[in-house]
């Protein structure tokens, strides 16, 4: 590895980080080994330049004191816009475990005689099991998801209700009637409404299906994991949660 290791690991702010704040790991040792772990596990990431809505698979090549190397892109476009960016943003998983980290300006380098992209450590890394995705019950009535019905059928669109929401998923309830779901379906197109917050669009995974007796009728409740859920309507649903938190708190605080 050449000593031109960029000189800045700043990681900027996300709207809705904070969200998760009490998750991030910022002993450099930790961060390092976590690192360490997906390089081992030979695990893919997904890299998103800043601006770019489109990730970028890629994998974690080598971990040094002071550095990564992560494989180069395909295209000599997107490597530009690696390069021109000032950070660059990764996410991946090991072993039900996600992870996430930023850091940047990346420079061109070489691993093991092949091209390779040079960015310094990330100061701090999302470590995030899944039991830790929170979810959060929204108001009766005040959020709902809109799905697209079986093609030909009528109407198109189904609204589905919102049993509660996370930053990794949600569970939704329909009537047998209005969609048959079963486990492994996904979800494309599936629209959410966010109060004070604006429309977002997400594609998802039906994770686990159970059928339950509601107001003297049976309901299906899917639970559905979002399926590479972007920048943008990431940062809409962490901003949601947050004013889901604020609300019950404030609950909480008229009842004390």
């Amino acid at each position: 590895m050449t000593s031109e290791a960029a000189t800045t690991n700043t990681l900027e702010p996300q709207d809705g980080d904070s969200y998760y704040d009490r998750f991030y790991v910022h002993d450099a040792a930790d961060v390092r080994r976590h690192l360490q772990r997906l390089v081992d596990g030979r695990c893919t990431l997904v890299a998103h330049a800043d601006g770019a809505y489109h990730g970028v698979v890629t994998v974690l090549l080598q971990v040094d004191e002071e550095a990564i190397l992560v494989d180069v892109p395909r295209g000599h476009e997107t490597l530009a816009r690696w390069i021109a960016a000032p950070q660059l943003r990764f996410e991946g998983s090991i072993e039900r475990i996600a992870l996430r980290f930023a850091c940047g300006p990346a420079v061109l380098d070489h691993h093991d005689g092949r091209p390779a992209v040079l960015l310094p450590i990330p100061e701090r890394l999302l470590h995030l099991q899944r039991r830790e995705f929170v979810r959060r019950e929204p108001a009766p009535g005040s959020l709902v998801c809109k799905l697209r019905a079986p093609e030909g059928a009528k109407p198109a669109v189904i609204d589905a209700g919102v049993r509660d929401i996370g930053g990794g998923g949600v569970a939704i309830v329909v009537t047998p009637q209005q969609l048959r779901l079963a486990t492994g379906d996904l979800l494309t197109g599936c629209r959410f409404d966010l109060p004070q917050f604006g429309e977002i669009e997400v594609d998802m995974r039906v994770r686990h299906v159970i059928e339950r007796e509601h107001r003297g009728r049976t309901v299906t409740q899917a639970g559905c994991e979002f399926v590479d859920l972007a920048p943008a309507a990431q940062r809409k649903l962490f901003r949601y949660l947050m004013q889901l938190d604020r609300e019950e708190l404030a609950r909480r605080r008229q009842y004390d």
